[in-house]
């Protein structure tokens, strides 16, 4: 997995301490969940007294900031403090309820896609975000592996993709990812979808797909996840609600739609001829 970023594009350290929860070992997760659980605090702690309140040692501290994409305590300190405020409201809407009235329904749900969405588009790193639509513009074909909901987004980035001519296809059974993961050549590019980043079928076809020597484009909202280990570029997409399908399937559609976008402007008038084209042949099946 590559991630650089900038000094001047840090991503929510909230947000990238959540999606890296469940990568961390007893040590680093006790740092986590100290933070997490006591941000207004921690920005004012030092490192020896956030240490000895964690029950960790400094450097444990350290190696912990640093894991997330930090240089150290400091910078992960004053990331806090510009975030920390704005996610203490997270949670205000909570799950959606078995009493809940349709304007409650409303409004919760709209309040997940609100929260969801931005919170992808501080995680989004532009700089991976530039290396993967160069990835996709030099590659020979495209491969979008995903199961259940993270199938249907990865049947959508087909049709996307396929309307401005790109060879591509969208494998959403384990046994066809195996089968042409196999096939596949350094020139063909996979994105694989999942918002678990856990998928069992899923880290079996792309251990396939790497083997086979093919570049591997993640989009998850697990950066510690065991399908960021075999993806060359990492594209992060946040769910802030827990047990959010729906949050999910709108952050991943969303950075497909970034990735898309990216590469049909990088060859903007071939993009055009291409959606002028099927535009017309489309209009005949319209009354």
């Amino acid at each position: 997995m590559t991630q650089m970023r900038g000094k001047d594009s840090l991503p929510n350290g909230i947000l990238m301490i959540k999606s890296q929860l469940t990568s961390l070992k007893p040590a680093k997760r006790r740092v986590a969940d100290y933070i997490l659980d006591n941000i207004n605090e921690v920005i004012h702690l030092s490192i020896t007294k956030m240490a000895e309140n964690a029950g960790v040692s400094e450097a444990t501290v350290v190696k912990f900031c640093q894991h997330i994409g930090y240089s150290g305590y400091q910078e992960l300190k004053i990331i806090l403090a510009q975030a920390g405020k704005k996610e203490h409201g997270e949670y205000i809407y909570g799950e959606i309820e078995a009493n809940d009235n349709i304007n409650i329904i409303i409004e919760k749900i709209f309040h997940i896609y609100s929260k969801s969405l931005s919170n992808t588009k501080e995680l989004l790193q532009n700089t991976n975000v530039k290396t993967s639509i160069e990835m996709i513009l030099k590659a020979r074909r495209l491969y979008f592996f995903g199961f259940g909901a993270s199938g249907i987004v990865a049947e959508d980035a087909d049709l996307k993709f396929k309307r401005i001519n790109y060879i591509s296809e969208a494998l959403t059974d384990n046994h066809r990812q195996k089968t042409i993961g196999a096939l596949l050549t350094r020139e063909d590019v996979v994105i694989a979808i999942s918002d678990s980043g856990r998928t069992k079928e899923l880290i079996e076809s792309l251990k396939i797909v790497k083997n086979a020597m093919a570049k591997v484009i993640a989009i998850t909202s697990n950066l510690g996840s065991p399908i960021t280990k075999l993806a060359d570029i990492t594209s992060s997409q946040e769910t802030p609600f827990r047990g959010s399908a729906l949050a999910s399937r709108m952050a991943q559609l969303a950075v497909i739609d970034v990735l898309f976008l990216g590469v049909a402007t990088a060859e903007y008038d071939k993009t055009l001829e291409a959606l002028n084209k099927t535009r017309l042949v489309m209009r005949e099946s319209k009354l």
